[in-house]
């Protein structure tokens, strides 16, 4: 990071500022900058702030006082193994500084010098000559008794204690100054020193130690002191009088030579440093004693506060010890020296040194990596290297004798520690203890811990294990090893690859990937006798840290090797890429196999063994530098010179390589193929055009900093060379993932969530997250209970388990090994993924885990774990200072925001320089554009790297790039310069839409904020997002909660035109395609406001039928024939009238409306707003947000993230009723209050949620909640219910009675609170209608009775239509047959009477569509199909496509049930085109029900059977998939209908189990019904089976199926078109029975009722089964057509072509086939669980 001091003026603010130091008094503080130097240095440099030569060595007298504070290490700890957000680094600042600031007081005001802080102690000084050393001793000895008696024993918020002890000295001392000129640091030095730090070691809590010299000084008549036994020095006890010493007149002797501040007389400034006036000789000496992160904070006024945090950084001290006859002089000169040393290694890989300090004869350097603005890749590696470099420089020095380092790697506090007027920036924590531990134990050696030795990734051989020894204050260090370098040994060829294949796990989520490596394998084996220059033979795998490139490699190795392929596999490190031809060495000792010889005369052996042709055994010298051989020097290669010797070194290593691999195709692996040397690189280029091998290699993408060399291009470039570049896992794989790194079986959907979420994709983001989750214990891994296994929901719903399940499988899941992985405490380290290892006897017996969240554990509030916000901190490090505050703003806008947004937060001059930071960003690939896909990536070393790199993929307009011109004109000057001729162009980013490119960057930046500045950069993003925050165009503009903002305190913001915001804004995301976005992010319009309640009980999910901008002609909507009704009736009618009004409507194109955009507007408005208004602190525009968003995902049919939103809002108002704050930055300080209307909407969203997933009861219970905030309070008793009744069926007489005739007018708009009363009538009616008790029938009817006299008071004729649509279907529920005609006939005539507009021609869709449903229900099949047909075509009209959502389902089953199979199969290729172009889960699972429906019923396949069966399979988890427990009951009972039909009833088990379990949770609905006739069917085929197989449990088995046939025969009651079915299945199961008469009367009644209906599907079927049943020929049955044709079922197309429609129905035999074997049934009856299992 750069920076310029002389950029930074002497800036004068206010002369004076106050601080108040915790209960102390307020103390003053100059605010120039020169005071906030002074704070971070001590007096004893301020006042000598001379820029001398160095070293400069100054002597003195003094006293010293050394403070040990006991108990920081372990805050540290606590706080950094706090995972919730905001318990960090602000409440370890607080503290510790709140400690600190208290003893420092004391010493400031008692005259002293705080000359540096060492980590939790501190050392202070008062300068005075020799004689006067008494009275000062008294003084420090006063102040330390008044450090113990206020600041001992202090217990903090976490319950940690702090406790302090002291020792005392006194005597010559002598500071010394080093550095060069850039940098400064000083020490103390002398044998005063060596004696406090050793009084210090003598004292306990609570103590204070007089060291022997101190002691002999000081004035001992008035201290009483304790001795100690073997010690010169003493404990004091306490002092008899106070010294005869003015503090004040001590202050003013120093520093006299400058100027300070005048401060008033009735208040004194307890530090006069902290008064200097401007100096700006002074200012630039004190400089170069502070760091650079710290200088840039200074320098842009920024609080210093803010560089509190914690971060993973590497620790090393280096401490040099001198022979015992160096001077003074000697030492100085050594110290320097090394200083000099350490800065000039250090500075090459960003470590610096902090402090310096002189104890035990001793000189320590407390040295770090890592710290904020130095973080870089590699740390770990570089820190050892350049340790090494040092330790090897240090020995060198005349007058060192010892010099030793110790490094540790971990989680650090960083941050500025101390008094306001004094402090410092420091480190502290466990690791900082641990390698300073290191550094004394393990002398003369460079010493690290186990996390250093493992994320350095050095060869083992780089190291050696030390043998443990007792350190104090380190409990369990882990192993301890010595780093040598390469130095250490000679070797050859590396281990193989670290990361090894797991037979028990599969590699998850690369199949594509190992597909393209099995493919280009195959295809150059076939080729490379012809070396065909089109042939692949590289494959290089591109991807970020983590992102499972070794795993990638283990698995492509493990399956080469399988299939008996010779494979070259290794892996390199950083610093082997400055060894010239260290991969050909590696590469060409595993080749010829010498990798494991200990000695030269051992390898020389092997090699003759393995080169036998002469020609080449004559140049085995050759070889004698790369495999440290020793052949003699032939005359040929002596007689070369060093060019011509080299080329015949390349092109004999080709030669033995070409012998080695010339019978058969080599395999060369290579992993972190980014560190091979140049020369490796040219002789692999050569290799590749000579050799049959092929080469695998994995890297991470090069950077502008590190390019690659021209060889490394040149290879890349290849035609040959196949560039994949990894991307982030599917998110369905981050489940079995999850359970495969953790070792179980299944993991909570909240954690999922969190995984998905935060890992984005990345499998070790995955695991660090579960790691540092379990090791803080919020998450348990629990054995499962077997028994549970089969009952418990919670425990199914939480496994991934496919329709069809090997036992193989099963048996492997069972018996997988589960076994370590690397503790970040530092106690185990193994090659595995595993979090845990399972004890022996859990593996030996089996045993299954599960994984559970901790109580009181919310994961929404988790940190990013240390280890990866190190990985993000690398890269923000490397970026200057504008970048980082684009990022950092970016960060706050979201993971995707808009470039105009953008530049409206960015602050003042950052703007000015967006345009060229965006491209350096893209370059760097920290950003890119968001519409930019995957598909077609290829190698970034393309001809032109800057151009592939700088592709925008958004689609501009000349109005959506105004922006670009009318705030900069300077950016508008650039871009006039492109088009100039003989001038240097510019480039001009004009990407609307970007993302970042590595998530984890963007949520560590996002925390780099502190909270004041984020919370204003939110309220800002707000002011941008307001305006447009409404519905789009089409749907009104309103709010999604009907008038929202009316009935709340607050206003937004008019301050621009609506729809230009809007544009701005979300026309950006829907010109672009944005790969990176869900698959469902589509648009829909909702038809609930007008039509609240559906009786087919599926949520249809319209949001994904609406595509982006699907145009009027995009989508070839077929046309549906008409179908005769009976002459007369009222639908005849209406039906008639209905074709008129379409008829004069056709053609207008202002009826047509525009595409819903709801989507784009709650994904990139009311989203971010939610986001945005919790970030700035405001609880009611955030509960406000909460609730719009969540009835948007309603709007949009998302109950998922409905119930997200609605569950935040729940937990803000029960926080609010606590009066605590609900969420971390909440401001709590003004009365907030949610108003009532708002708590009834949070109610009945969540109602409506619930509602929607099934749970009626709960839905019931939330919407009476919602009624009585809405001052309508819903009778919970049958009496008070029938009261209500017949009060309001008195005012609907009255009203009818007085009623004028019908308007078509709607007068004025409803108020809010009316409106939410209808829509939660609507619902509770619906829900009545729904559930099976009689019971239900009287709230139902007091329900639709309010419903109706609200909406007819309010005279809204929308609202009036939607009360009788929801009349006529519940008296339909309830058998009130004439009063649902009389209210049918009702909305017709109101319909009619409606303008002809959209709103009226949306009306009338909805009501068409309603009839058309509940004519398929009571089996008026031919009224249902008209009805559809007209919902259809309106649809098409007003282009409103969530009514052929809604009607579709209905009119393909009439369709079927009439045998009208063309128009079926047209209208279903439809809706597959319709669902499939737009990514529609819910479009596409009523596709796939429909096509396995074709195949059950008729024979035929739309769409083969396997593919219906992978499409549940990759949807199962789904979901949105699974909160319709409807579809879900179709699905499953369809796949275990298919296998029971087929007898294959192990595959069936699974299906029909998951079957029974959701036909709890079905209700009256049509589409319930209609999966439980499929259900009913297979739960009679498993009667059958048990009763063929005479098995034990037939009875039981039997009254279940009685049971299930009597619950569906009262369901029929509300759905006659079912009784067809009913009746011939129950004719079947009195078949199987035996008795024949009940079976012929039942068919009988199932015939008659399909003659009524016109049901020729059922009719045709039992015919069929009928000549089949009663036949008196045995030898003439029938054939089973159907299970026949099963496994090759004929397509429709097929059919047609043929010009027949033979239908292969399925025959229900009365008795067993003949034709089965003996084996087939013993087998069958082997498995128990076939039938008793589901029971």
């Amino acid at each position: 990071m750069d920076y310029n001091p002389a950029r930074h003026a002497v800036s004068f603010v206010r002369p004076l500022t106050r601080l108040r130091v915790g209960k102390q008094k307020t103390i003053f503080a100059g605010t120039y900058k020169i005071c906030k130097l002074a704070a971070n240095v001590p007096d004893l440099v301020v006042y000598e702030g001379v820029d001398r030569p160095i070293p400069d060595v100054e002597h003195f007298h003094g006293v010293l006082l050394f403070a040990d504070i006991s108990g920081f290490t372990s805050l540290t700890e606590v706080y950094t193994l706090n995972s919730k957000k905001g318990s960090g680094a602000d409440h370890l600042t607080r503290t510790l500084n709140g400690y600190i600031s208290e003893i420092v007081d004391h010493i400031l005001r008692a005259g002293g010098d705080v000359v540096n802080y060492a980590g939790d102690a501190m050392l202070a000084l008062w300068r005075e000559r020799r004689k006067e050393l008494s009275e000062i001793l008294t003084l420090a000895v006063k102040c330390s008794l008044n450090i113990q008696d206020k600041c001992d024993n202090k217990e903090t918020e976490v319950g940690v204690k702090l406790r302090v002890k002291i020792g005392i000295s006194a005597g010559k001392l002598s500071k010394v100054v080093m550095g060069d000129e850039e940098s400064r640091y000083y020490a103390l030095i002398g044998r005063a020193v060596d004696e406090v730090r050793k009084a210090e070691g003598l004292a306990s809590a609570n103590t204070i130690i007089l060291s022997p010299n101190a002691w002999e000084l000081c004035d001992r008549e008035n201290l009483v002191v304790e001795k100690i036994e073997n010690e010169r020095a003493v404990k004091v006890r306490y002092i008899k009088r106070d010294p005869h010493f003015s503090v004040e007149d001590y202050i003013k002797s120093f520093g006299t030579h400058l100027e300070y501040q005048e401060v008033g007389v009735s208040r004194k400034a307890i530090r006069k440093t902290s008064r200097l006036l401007p100096n700006a000789q002074l200012e630039s000496v004190l400089r170069k004693y502070l760091l650079k992160t710290v200088l840039l904070k200074i320098d842009d006024a920024v609080p210093l506060d803010y560089l509190s945090e914690m971060r993973p950084a590497t620790v090393v001290f280096v401490n040099l010890q001198f022979v015992e006859n160096a001077t003074m002089y000697h030492q100085c000169q050594s110290i320097q020296a090394c200083c000099v040393g350490i800065n000039n290694e250090f500075k090459l890989y960003r470590g610096r040194i902090n402090k310096v300090f002189m104890f035990d004869k001793g000189c320590t350097f407390l040295c770090c990596f890592g710290l904020p603005g130095d973080k870089g890749e590699d740390e770990c590696a570089n820190a050892l290297q350049s340790a090494h470099n040092v330790h090897e420089f240090c020995k060198k020095l005349r007058y060192v004798s010892v010099a030793s380092i110790g490094i540790s790697t971990g989680p650090l506090f960083c941050g500025v520690v101390g008094h306001p007027l004094r402090h410092e920036y420091t480190v502290i924590g466990r690791k900082v203890n641990l390698a300073a531990r290191l550094m004394m134990h393990y002398p003369g050696v460079v010493s690290c811990d186990e996390e250093t030795h493992y994320h350095a990734k050095m060869p083992a051989s780089y190291f050696i294990e030390l043998p443990k020894r007792s350190m104090k204050g380190v409990a369990n260090p882990g192993t301890i090893y010595q780093y040598l370098s390469k130095k250490h040994q000679k070797i050859l060829g590396k281990p193989r690859i670290t990361v090894e294949k797991e037979e028990d796990y599969p590699l998850l989520g690369r199949d594509k990937e190992m597909k393209i490596f099995q493919k280009a394998l195959k295809r150059f084996s076939s080729l490379k006798a012809r070396r065909s220059a089109d042939c692949c033979q590289v494959i290089m795998f591109e991807g970020m840290v983590g992102y499972g490139k070794s795993r990638l490699l283990a698995e492509i190795i493990h399956t080469s090797q399988a299939e008996g392929m010779r494979v070259i596999p290794f892996e390199l490190g950083k610093m082997d890429i400055t060894e010239p031809y260290y991969t050909i060495q590696t590469m060409m000792a595993l080749l010829l196999q010498v990798n494991h010889c200990k000695s030269y005369v051992e390898r020389e052996r092997v090699l003759l063994t393995k080169i036998t042709k002469h020609e080449l055994i004559e140049d085995l010298c050759l070889l004698n530098e790369l495999l440290f051989v020793k052949f003699p020097v032939s005359e040929k290669v002596s007689l070369m010179d060093s060019r011509t010797k080299h080329r015949a070194f390349r092109n004999y290593v080709i030669a033995i390589i070409k012998q080695s691999v010339a019978t058969d195709t080599g395999l060369l692996v290579i992993d972190q193929v980014q560190y091979i040397d140049t020369p490796s690189w040219e002789l692999i280029l050569q290799m590749r055009a000579s050799l049959p091998l092929f080469m695998v290699m994995a890297l991470r993408p090069f950077t502008v900093e590190k390019p690659p060399c021209q060889a490394a291009i040149m290879v890349m470039r290849s035609q040959r060379t196949l560039y994949v570049k990894l991307s982030g896992l599917d998110p369905s794989i981050i489940r079995p993932l999850a359970c495969q790194i953790l070792g179980v079986i299944s993991i909570p959907r909240e954690l999922e969530t969190l995984l998905t979420e935060r890992s984005y994709g990345v499998p070790y983001y995955c695991e660090e997250i579960l790691r540092s989750l379990y090791y803080s214990d919020l998450i348990l891994l629990e054995p499962l209970d077997e028994d549970d296994d089969d009952e418990s929901d919670a425990v199914f719903a939480y496994s991934r388990k496919k329709i069809i399940v090997s036992s193989d499988s099963v048996l492997q899941r069972e018996n997988r090994k589960k076994s370590k992985l690397l503790n970040v405490s530092g106690v185990e380290v193994q090659k595995c993924r595993k979090v845990i290892t399972l004890d022996r006897k859990a593996a030996l017996e089996n045993q299954q885990f599960i994984c559970t969240i901790g109580e009181t554990v919310n994961l929404q509030e988790i940190t990013i774990p240390l280890t990866l916000k190190g990985i993000a901190l690398a890269q923000l490090d490397q970026m200057n200072t504008t970048e980082q505050v684009i990022v950092k703003c970016a960060s706050i806008i979201g993971h995707t925001f808009t470039t105009k947004m953008l530049r409206y937060i960015l602050p003042e001059g950052a703007e000015q320089k967006l345009n060229q930071s965006l491209i350096s960003l893209v370059k760097s690939r920290t950003l890119e554009c968001a519409s930019k896909t995957d598909e077609g990536f290829t190698s970034p070393m393309d001809e032109n790297e800057d151009t592939h790199l700088l592709q925008c993929f958004c689609i501009h307009s000349p109005e959506s790039e105004e922006h670009l011109h009318e705030d900069d004109s300077d950016e508008k000057g650039k871009y006039m310069e492109i088009c100039k001729p003989n001038k240097e162009k510019t480039v001009l980013w004009r990407c609307k839409l970007m993302r970042f490119c590595i998530a984890l960057v963007h949520e560590t930046a996002n925390d780099l904020w502190l909270k004041e500045q984020k919370k204003s950069l939110h309220t800002k993003c707000t002011k941008f997002l307001e305006n447009a925050a409404h519905k789009c165009s089409s749907c009104g503009e309103g709010d999604f909660i009907y008038q929202h903002r009316k009935m709340v305190t607050f206003a937004v913001r008019e301050s621009e035109s609506i729809t230009q915001r809007r544009k701005d804004l979300y026309t950006t995301i829907s010109h672009a395609t944005v790969a990176s976005h869900s698959i469902d992010s589509q648009q829909e319009l909702d038809i609930k406001d007008l039509y609240p309640s559906s009786s087919s009980g599926l949520q249809v999910d319209t949001s994904n039928i609406l595509g982006p901008k699907a145009s009027k002609a995009s989508e070839q909507v077929p046309v549906i024939q008409s179908m005769e009704v009976p002459a007369g009736s009222h639908d005849f009618e209406f039906i008639a009238k209905m074709d008129m009004v379409l008829k004069e409507c056709e053609g207008k194109n202002n009826l047509y409306a525009n595409d819903c955009e709801c989507k784009q507007i709650m994904d990139s408005v009311y989203c971010p707003l939610v986001r945005h208004w919790m970030g700035a602190g405001n609880v009611t525009k955030t509960f406000f947000y909460l609730l719009e968003t969540a009835a948007a995902a309603l709007h949009l049919s998302n109950n998922l993230m409905a119930l997200s939103y609605l569950t935040e809002a729940e937990n803000i108002l029960n926080s609010l009723r606590k009066g605590k704050p609900p969420f971390e930055y909440a401001d709590v300080t003004k009365d907030t209050k949610i108003v009532p209307f708002e708590k009834a909407c949070l109610y009945s969203l969540k109602a409506e949620v619930q509602l929607g997933i099934g749970h009626l009861l709960d839905a019931e219970v939330l919407f009476k909640k919602s009624l009585a905030l809405l001052n309508k309070k819903f009778p919970s008793f049958a009496v008070s219910q029938a009261i209500a009744y017949l009060i309001e069926n008195y005012k609907n007489s009255q009203r009818h009675r007085d009623k004028e005739e019908l308007t078509g007018i709607t007068e004025g708009e409803i108020s809010p609170i009316i409106y939410q009363q209808i829509r939660c009538l609507s619902f509770l009616c619906q829900i009545y209608c729904f559930q099976k008790h009689r019971m239900c029938k009287l709230p139902a009817m007091f329900a639709i009775l309010l419903e109706m006299n609200i909406a007819e008071i309010c005279n809204n004729e929308f609202k009036i239509i939607s009360a009788y649509i929801d009349s006529f279907r519940c008296y339909h529920f309830f058998g009130l047959k004439e009063k649902s005609i009389k209210m049918e006939k009702l909305a017709l005539r109101k319909c009619l009477v409606l303008n002809k507009d959209q709103e009226g021609l949306l009306m009338m869709g909805h009501l068409v569509c309603a009839l058309s449903e509940m004519k398929l229900c009571t089996g008026q099949l031919a009224e249902s199909i008209e009805y559809g047909r007209l919902a259809h075509k309106i649809a098409g009209l007003i282009n409103k496509p969530n009514i052929d959502v809604v009607t579709i389902p209905f009119l393909t089953k009439a369709l079927l049930l009439t045998g009208r199979l063309s128009d079926y199969v047209e209208l279903m290729t439809y809706m597959k085109d319709f669902s499939v172009s737009r990514h529609n889960i819910l479009g596409q699972a009523s596709f796939y029900t429909a096509c396995l429906d074709f195949s059950l019923q008729e024979g035929f396949a739309l769409r083969p059977f396997d593919e219906c069966l992978a499409f549940i399979n990759g949807v199962i988890d789904d979901p949105i998939i699974k909160s319709e427990k409807n579809l879900m009951l179709v699905l499953h009972s369809s796949v275990a209908l298919w296998y029971s039909r087929l007898s294959e009833w192990s595959k069936a088990r699974l299906a029909f189990k998951m079957a029974k379990r959701l036909v709890a949770y079905s209700n009256a609905s049509l589409f319930s019904m209609y999966g439980y006739s499929k259900f009913l069917e297979c739960q009679i085929l498993v009667f059958r089976k048990a009763l063929w197989e005479s098995q034990d449990t037939v009875m039981e088995v039997y009254q279940q199926t009685k049971e299930y046939l009597r619950e569906f025969q009262q369901r029929c009651n509300t759905c006659p078109v079912f009784y067809p079915r009913l009746f011939h299945l129950k004719a079947y199961c009195y078949m199987l029975a035996g008795q024949v008469g009940h079976a012929r009367r039942l068919l009988e009644r199932a015939l008659s009722f399909s003659n009524a209906h016109g049901n020729v599907l059922e009719e045709n079927w039992i015919k069929i089964n009928e000549a089949a049943w009663f036949t008196e020929d045995e030898e003439n049955q029938p054939e089973n057509l159907w299970v026949k044709a099963a496994a090759s079922m004929p397509t429709w197309d097929q059919v047609a072509a043929a010009g027949g429609s033979a239908t292969a129905w399925y025959l229900l035999q009365p008795t067993r086939d003949i034709d089965e074997t003996p084996d087939q049934i013993e087998q069958d009856k082997s498995d128990s669980d076939l039938v008793c299992i589901p029971y």
